[in-house]
């Protein structure tokens, strides 16, 4: 299945800055923030997820978080998203087990994407103060996590909505 990514649009200036401090000061506490964050909301892909060990699901989102992050610094988000598009699509999401991923792609619904990438943005803001007091410096960091969420859900939603349609 293919899919179109605008490597131009996740091109930042501030982002990989502030990504290397939460790699090197945060990563822990931005992950299990993360997951309090998941389950606050009640996103629908804990529930699959829920089957793992909790030491298994910190480590899996330790890895991707880990990646992630490295991908902002390196200005080659655009590569992140197309790396974790195919694993969608190849069923391999999570840790593989047996060739296939923790999650099967059938599990993963609009709501979650949508939710995730508010989960993403808000995981973001809460470590933005913690970082720079600088309010300009701060609103061009959201501005940028505001750009590559919303791009990146885009790309995620019309790649499920393909999906959808070769199931029906």
């Amino acid at each position: 299945m293919e899919f179109f990514i605008d490597k131009n649009k996740f091109v930042f200036e501030h982002l990989p800055k502030y990504a290397e401090y939460l790699l090197a000061h945060q990563l822990d506490e931005f992950v299990t923030i993360g997951i309090r964050f998941a389950r606050e909301i009640e996103l629908p892909l804990m529930k699959p997820l829920s089957k793992l060990p909790e030491e298994e699901l910190v480590k899996m989102s330790l890895d991707s978080n880990k990646l992630q992050l490295q991908a902002l610094i390196n200005n080659t988000y655009a590569d992140f998203i197309e790396f974790n598009l195919n694993n969608w699509v190849n069923n391999q999401l999570g840790t593989i087990k047996d060739g296939k991923g923790v999650v099967d792609k059938s599990e993963v619904l609009a709501e979650d994407l949508t939710l995730a990438f508010y989960i993403r943005r808000k995981l973001f803001s809460y470590f933005l103060y913690g970082y720079t007091q600088n309010v300009s410096i701060r609103q061009l960091i959201i501005n940028e996590v505001d750009q590559f969420t919303t791009y990146e859900e885009l790309a995620s939603l019309k790649l499920f909505f393909k999906m959808q349609k070769e199931i029906i």
